[in-house]
């Protein structure tokens, strides 16, 4: 089932949050990193990626494209910003293995393609390929999100 079937069948609406990518949920607490396992940056979901596609989670302003391209974040119209981090320690690989297709201050829309990444040349470096997903802004004090509670996700699926 592709992005758009995805999009007919669940009614994604302009705000709402998708996959940034296809694979299996992580448990938070399992992340190999204590920044994002112990959300230290914010509310975060884990995916394990079936291949290298990262798309928006959000509709928005692209805010930030790291130079390393490992990591981007958008912040939508209502005030929430989101934070996608490609895999761990990756800013090490200064880029290699990266491609962009969007840079800071485009409008985005969820599940536009951002980051292409080359899963081997990550996991040939020893790096953990896990993608999150981090709420970094909220627009009120009170907002989580309630994530699927299954073990797989389809990028462009919605979330919550």
């Amino acid at each position: 089932m592709g992005f758009l079937d995805i999009w007919k069948n669940k009614r994604i609406l302009s705000n709402d949050i998708v996959s940034p990518v296809t694979g299996k949920i992580l448990p938070t607490f399992e992340i190999a990193d204590t920044v994002f396992s112990q959300e230290m940056m914010g509310q975060t979901i884990a995916i394990i990626p079936d291949d290298g596609t990262i798309v928006s989670p959000v509709s928005g302003v692209l805010e930030l494209v790291f130079p390393t391209k490992h990591a981007f974040g958008v912040k939508t119209n209502d005030g929430l910003g989101f934070l996608v981090h490609i895999g761990i320690d990756t800013v090490t690989l200064k880029g290699k293995g990266f491609k962009s297709f969007a840079k800071k201050g485009d409008r985005v829309h969820f599940g536009q393609k951002i980051i292409e990444v080359d899963l081997e040349t990550l996991k040939a470096a020893g790096i953990d390929t896990t993608v999150m997903l981090i709420i970094t802004e909220k627009n009120r004090d009170d907002f989580k999100i309630e994530y699927p509670k299954k073990e797989n996700v389809i990028r462009g699926e919605k979330l919550n």
